[in-house]
């Protein structure tokens, strides 16, 4: 009976002293590990940038106000630009091509150099620019020589012309808006830009009408009252065909964007649907509500 004591008390001991024998070699990875990782955070370089979850501070009145006359400083002497370059007459398209590179960038900030920027758009699209401005006059003057003819002349051949024309002053009409903005923007050939345009503009007739009322306005204005023209002639040598351009540049941010983005323009369409879908249906549950 002593002996199986004994054992029973010496396998005591050895399951002690085993368990003993654990807890120290747990105790001695833990520590191994806490080291390994104190000089692996030691090797790892600390970034000394610090982030800012602060929200953009909003600008003051005077800011705004002072961004506001820098950015017409630098319409004003774009505008300067653009008029002597067209003084040639030939090369009224390069003009109107760099101008609207410069409003393009203008509009989304990331414009450089004024002087810089133009001329480089200018030097870059002069031989697209002259070709497809003369292209545009041969147009034009060929729709005066049958309007002229129709207004001198009261014959067979008149009814036909009225329609040749009015096609004709349609599609001159649609194409000639998108002209220079897509020759600022995409590189092609010049019947191939003059056909985009057209193309373009009978498939975003939103931005095409907002444009061609911005040019066509002050036109039939004129027309209307000469002397608005000769009071007001000056402004468009200072500032008002930059500003006019930088409107429009405006209108096709999101024309390069549904042409150049088509998948994100078609995923914010589809969310606007369902926002819009999502309303309807919380108006129709409180009109239910107010009924019960």
């Amino acid at each position: 009976m002593s002996k199986n004591k004994e054992n029973k008390n010496n396998k005591d001991k050895n399951i002690a002293e085993k368990i003993a024998g654990a807890e120290n070699s747990v105790e001695k990875g833990a520590e191994a590990k806490g080291a390994q990782e104190i000089q692996k955070e030691s090797t790892e370089p600390v970034s000394t940038i610090e982030e800012d979850d602060e929200p953009a501070v909003p600008l003051s009145r005077g800011q705004k106000f002072f961004r506001l006359f820098d950015k017409f400083g630098d319409l004003f002497v774009l505008n300067i630009y653009f008029f002597v370059t067209c003084i040639p007459i030939i090369t009224i398209g390069a003009a109107f091509t760099a101008l609207y590179s410069v409003t393009n960038k203008m509009v989304n900030d990331k414009e450089g150099g004024i002087r810089d920027e133009y001329f480089k758009a200018f030097k870059a699209n002069l031989k697209q620019g002259i070709a497809i401005w003369i292209i545009d006059l041969i147009v034009i003057y060929a729709m005066y020589l049958q309007y002229a003819y129709i207004v001198l002349n009261d014959n067979q051949a008149v009814r036909y012309l009225y329609v040749i024309l009015g096609f004709e002053f349609v599609v001159f009409a649609f194409a000639f808006p998108l002209q220079w903005p897509m020759v600022a923007r995409y590189e092609n050939t010049v019947w191939a830009l003059i056909r985009n345009s057209f193309i373009f503009a009978l498939t975003n007739l939103g931005t095409w009408f907002k444009m061609f009322y911005i040019w066509l306005f002050p036109v039939v204005l004129y027309f209307l009252n000469v002397k608005i023209f000769v009071y007001t002639w000056f402004l468009w040598a200072l500032i008002l065909t930059s500003v006019f351009a930088y409107t429009c540049s405006m209108f096709l941010v999101k024309f390069y964007e549904k042409l150049e983005n088509p998948e994100k323009v078609a995923e914010e369409a589809q969310e606007l649907k369902n926002v819009k879908k999502m309303s309807k249906e919380m108006q129709k549950n409180k009109k239910v509500a107010k009924k019960k």
